[in-house]
């Protein structure tokens, strides 16, 4: 596999004709993404805080995750690089790591349209991680999708190559939002978190039993979250 990190730029402009378009998305993305929502302010309250750690300590690429499945940690993500996207100047990406159930591209009205390219073939060596992007017409969000459901996720994920992505994505864009795998359901996110600055755990209300989640916490480590 080439080095993404030899990549450059140059590469990122070669995936200009795969665009998608925010229209398309889901009604609950449109309404995070709507400025005048109180799920909007929500989210956008979370954009300030991680703007204020970003200050503080320089964070770029962030983690999203779970305890366990359906806690919304998918939707969390795909509107949180949403509102990260609005800022005027920012270039924001969201790369979807889950590779056993993805639904990112769902929330942007892709429906598996993307399912030839994304993040397992650019693991694979098949593929270049520019060629590899989608871009939201009108927007500063670009997207990668999971890829092609491989059968060795968790061993793709342990490779090299995925650090070196997200060097590259980080040297490119100003955020860089992944949406991984429940953390007690698979290893897999717990092979992805020491690579972020920052890990948002999302907790389902009145739902998560408070065990799962403080075992979450320790599997990930306090500091990181």
């Amino acid at each position: 596999i080439a080095d993404p990190a030899e990549q450059g730029t140059a590469n990122l402009e070669v995936c200009a004709a795969n665009r998608f378009d925010l229209t398309e998305a889901s009604a609950q993305l449109k309404n995070v993404l709507d400025p005048l929502t109180l799920v909007g302010e929500q989210f956008r309250l979370l954009r300030s805080k991680l703007g204020l750690v970003q200050k503080q300590r320089g964070i770029k690429t962030v983690l999203v995750t779970s305890s366990v499945p359906d806690e919304g940690k998918t939707f969390t993500a795909s509107g949180l690089a949403g509102v990260f996207a609005q800022e005027p100047g920012k270039r924001v990406v969201l790369i979807d790591a889950d590779m056993r159930k993805s639904k990112s591209g769902w929330n942007f009205g892709l429906n598996g349209s993307s399912g030839n390219c994304g993040l397992s073939e650019i693991l694979r060596g098949n593929q270049e991680f520019g060629s590899g992007i989608l871009v939201a017409l009108g927007s500063a969000l670009s997207f990668v999708p999971s890829g092609p459901i491989p059968s060795n996720p968790s061993e793709l994920l342990s490779s090299p190559n995925l650090e070196r992505v997200i060097k590259t994505a980080a040297s490119n864009f100003d955020w860089v939002i992944i949406d991984s795998p429940p953390v007690l359901a698979l290893s897999d996110t717990v092979l992805i978190a020491p690579l972020v600055d920052a890990v948002v755990l999302v907790v389902r209300a009145n739902s998560t039993a408070s065990k799962l989640v403080v075992e979450t916490v320790n599997q990930i480590g306090h500091d990181r979250i």
